[in-house]
């Protein structure tokens, strides 16, 4: 797969942002107070490609959380630091087929998660994690600052926000630890799933890992190596399968780019070989997603030529 030059990638990104922009559907998460009151109409875009070239387009201030599509990060470090064998004893790698919060997979199933991406997955990984509260916390932003290029601050008014409603992930959590895959002490895991959560920037930052992950795991424009091959392969992979939860399928029917996206409206998409994509607007569907950020990058995939498996069809 190929990437037209920046110009062309510039134009069909303006045109994108701006047709999304008319679209009045969806709204934002309200379960959690912070993210209920975020600006409606904030919506932004970035395409990084791996030679380091950067297109971005839309409200330039648009800074939000993370949200899930930090769950990638837990993923990555602890596939990096300790294998596939290791992380693979706690969470699956199959997609749930239901929302990303459903307790009721783990009473079926259980009582190991479906996958690393849907909130028992990630709270498991976050159970992982050595040492205290402060230590794991450091974890992260340490991971973060290598797979988003710069530092990333944590939100603590989400992260508060984020604790004082969580009743579900509450109810999670301690599905897990009844059927032994969280060890030690349930609020104290749950209080790094939070921070991980309430990780904060902008397209422009959150478009960086999925760049890394689009380059084979190097930086993009400088050739250096931060995440090994064999990661690369295991969370493209999950992402393309589980990252858009129960509308995975359609969205990678309609977009062919892996993808994780995250309640506060981000969606980070990898185009393999070519560019990691960070999408946002808290304008969400019924999924979680946002309608916004699915628009762009429908309109991305089919003007760019990004899906994958049209991008070596003969004509």
């Amino acid at each position: 797969m190929s990437a037209p030059d920046l110009p062309t990638i510039q134009a069909t990104l303006d045109a994108a942002v701006e047709r999304a922009r008319r679209n009045r559907e969806g709204k934002p998460a309200d379960y959690i107070p912070q993210l209920a009151t975020v600006p409606l109409e904030q919506t932004s875009a970035a395409v990084l490609l791996k030679s380091g070239e950067l297109a971005s387009a839309g409200h330039a201030d648009h800074r939000f959380t993370f949200q899930s599509s930090a769950k990638l990060l837990t993923l990555i470090g602890l596939l990096e630091e300790r294998g596939p064998v290791e992380v693979f004893l706690t969470v699956g790698s199959e997609p749930s087929g239901d929302s990303f919060g459903s307790v009721a997979r783990l009473e079926t199933h259980g009582p190991i998660p479906a996958n690393p991406l849907i909130n028992s997955g990630a709270i498991a990984l976050c159970g992982q994690l050595r040492g205290s509260v402060a230590e794991r916390v450091s974890w992260l932003t340490r991971w973060a600052e290598r797979l988003y290029g710069a530092p990333i601050p944590i939100d603590e008014g989400v992260r508060q926000s984020e604790r004082g409603s969580a009743d579900r992930n509450r109810a999670i959590a301690y599905f897990l630890k009844h059927g032994g895959v969280l060890r030690g002490d349930v609020e104290e895991t749950l209080d790094v799933y939070f921070a991980l959560c309430s990780l904060v920037g902008g397209v422009q930052q959150a478009a960086h890992l999925p760049a890394i992950l689009a380059n084979g795991g190097q930086r993009p424009g400088t050739g250096q190596q931060v995440v090994s091959k064999r990661t690369v392969a295991i969370v493209v992979s999950i992402m393309a399968t589980c990252g858009m939860y129960n509308e995975s399928g359609n969205y990678l029917v309609a977009t062919g780019m892996p993808a994780k996206s995250g309640v506060s409206g981000v969606i980070v998409a990898v185009v393999p070989g070519v560019a990691g994509i960070a999408v946002s607007s808290p304008r969400l569907n019924d999924k979680g997603g946002s309608v916004r950020g699915h628009q762009i990058l429908r309109d991305l995939s089919r003007n760019l030529g990004w899906h994958f498996a049209l991008s070596g069809a003969a004509g």
